[in-house]
């Protein structure tokens, strides 16, 4: 977290669902290691939300390569 320096840390997948579980106890470590505060939510988006990415970067991957452009 000290090289990359977030405001924000997105819980993801399948953790997302643990909510306040699992976000109270990083957020109180993240507080003792890093130089500034930060946020720690969990993600809205569900559990599927690492395959959907997945999926968007193939797809715009394909889209790039068939025909030139970026949606």
């Amino acid at each position: 977290m000290l090289t990359v320096d977030p405001e924000l840390v997105v819980v993801g997948g399948g953790m997302s669902g643990a909510g306040e579980l699992l976000a109270a106890p990083l957020r109180a470590e993240l507080a003792e290691i890093c130089l500034f505060p930060l946020r720690v939510e969990a993600s809205t988006l569900g559990a599927e939300s690492v395959a959907l990415g997945a999926v968007r970067l193939a797809l715009d991957h394909v889209e790039d390569e068939l025909f030139g452009v970026r949606a």
